[in-house]
């Protein structure tokens, strides 16, 4: 069974009915962190990122699975680039971001893609395509889903984390 190294997660526990209502969850919480917390936008230490960071990543996961979500219905074996997530960072493109703001685009990018992931048939969700995250490797839209889950929970650990690394 493929289990996260870091947290433990296991991608196959994960039932398709869960996965939408998970994600608003754990999206939810983790927009109600970065909103009040003060710190949000400090880095803990200079190899994790702050919850700001955590939290924009996460929208832009949400935002970026849904769209390959839909090429996958739309194309056979789609083959994906990567979503540049230490680039985005790097590249200080989440420096101008606020809690709030974050807060609200995450709880939104988390809903749509809830509700596009229910959209999607039974049949649809052994829909296949090549994920190039961490290796390149033929997925299904089901686990597509699930890694969303795990993207989502995976992170809001890190921003618990962060609350008490400070």
């Amino acid at each position: 069974m493929e289990c996260c190294d870091d947290c433990g997660f296991a991608w196959e526990l994960v039932p398709a009915s869960e996965i939408g209502p998970r994600i608003v969850a754990g999206t939810t919480t983790l927009a109600d962190l970065v909103r009040t917390d003060p710190g949000a936008t400090s880095r803990p230490r200079p190899d994790r990122w702050s919850a700001l960071e955590y939290a924009a990543h996460v929208r832009d996961v949400c935002l970026h699975v849904r769209d390959r979500l839909v090429i996958a219905l739309v194309e056979d074996e789609p083959e994906f680039k990567p979503l540049y997530r230490e680039e985005r960072v790097d590249l200080g493109l989440y420096a101008a971001d606020d809690g709030a703001t974050v807060a609200r685009e995450l709880t939104g990018a988390g809903a749509l893609f809830a509700r596009t992931f229910a959209a999607v048939g039974p049949e649809q969700l052994e829909r296949t395509c090549i994920y190039t995250f961490p290796t390149a490797r033929t997925r299904t839209i089901r686990w597509m889903g699930q890694q969303v889950v795990h993207e989502v929970e995976h992170h809001l650990t890190d921003v618990r984390e962060n609350t008490i690394a400070e």
